[in-house]
């Protein structure tokens, strides 16, 4: 590999681990980008080329899965009227209805906030 070769692989490590603290920070990214001295077109740039990296070889940059397991869900029957309101976190859909656990809301934001 050649140094530039080797200098464009640690910016995708770093890049890589600045993407996922951008989504575990709560903020938008136009936010985040600001409070870290950064481009949003900088930042997205980067998010672009890791994403392609891992649908081109498949195989996703250095970040680890973790599952978690829930409870069960009681059986209860809902009907939409009862929904009080619809998430959407990236790619995923969560109908919220009253009652809720706010625990188990709490744990599912989380786990889809990378989605």
């Amino acid at each position: 590999m050649t140094s530039n070769e080797l200098k464009h692989e640690a910016k995708k490590q770093e890049w890589n681990i600045a993407i996922q603290e951008c989504r575990g920070s709560g903020l938008s990214v136009s936010e985040w980008c600001r409070q870290q001295g950064v481009t949003t077109t900088t930042y997205y740039r980067w998010e672009r080329e890791l994403l392609t990296g891992v649908r081109s070889n498949g195989t996703p940059p250095s970040t680890t899965v973790t599952f978690a397991e829930l409870p069960a869900p009681k059986q209860v029957s809902r009907n939409v009227a009862e929904r009080c309101a619809t998430l959407h976190i990236g790619s995923a859909s969560l109908d919220i209805y009253s009652g809720c656990d706010a625990e188990q809301l709490k744990m599912l934001v989380e786990l889809l906030r990378p989605c």
